[in-house]
């Protein structure tokens, strides 16, 4: 199965009613692989995001692990969803581990936008509002505010969400978060 076909199975299993239908689709996807066989990181990965949105912490936390330690690539990072599961366990000191290691990542160029969408949303989530303000504007630093076709929507209305939350005042990229939404409302 090349990467395109796997991507289609993975969106047909997250289009599949029911947690405990889509896991033991990705059980039998799973059976299919070899470990460090391409594609086989990418699906623990999709488990361990379904096991998160179960509660099955421990069981999340061992995919996106097997997800890191097969090797191969995923869409988006597993140590992000380490992340989400150190946040969701109120669990500090794995949380700064993590988000030390993401930025190594961060700076080695490894992270895609939806990686930083993610951990941001995750600190967001979890009350850590200014740790989230940093992880929403990462991907913003290398953009002139005026330059709203290279925005990421998701980061600059993150990072215009949050700073709204701590009351900071309006800044040139909230100006283009509402320039942005203008444009794209009038060519809506």
């Amino acid at each position: 199965m090349d990467w395109d076909e796997l991507g289609e199975t993975i969106d047909e299993i997250s289009a599949t009613p029911g947690r405990p239908a889509r896991l033991a689709a990705y059980e039998r996807l799973l059976a299919t692989f070899a470990p460090g066989q391409e594609g086989r990181a990418e699906v623990l990965t999709c488990r361990a995001d379904d096991l998160v949105d179960d509660g099955r912490l421990d069981d999340a936390e061992a995919a996106y692990r097997a997800a890191i330690d097969d090797g191969g690539r995923t869409v988006l990072e597993p140590r992000a969803g380490l992340l989400a599961v150190a946040l969701a366990r109120g669990d500090d000191a794995e949380v700064d581990d993590l988000l030390a290691e993401l930025i190594v990542l961060s700076r080695a160029e490894r992270l895609v936008i939806g990686d930083y969408e993610w951990i941001a949303e995750s600190l967001e989530d979890a009350g850590r509002l200014r740790a989230a303000l940093r992880w929403f504007t990462i991907p913003l630093r290398d953009i002139q505010p005026g330059d709203l076709d290279l925005m990421p929507p998701l980061c600059l209305d993150g990072r215009w969400r949050v700073r709204r939350a701590l009351e900071l005042p309006v800044d040139a990229y909230d100006e283009a978060h509402d320039v942005w939404h203008e444009v794209n409302a009038a060519q809506a």
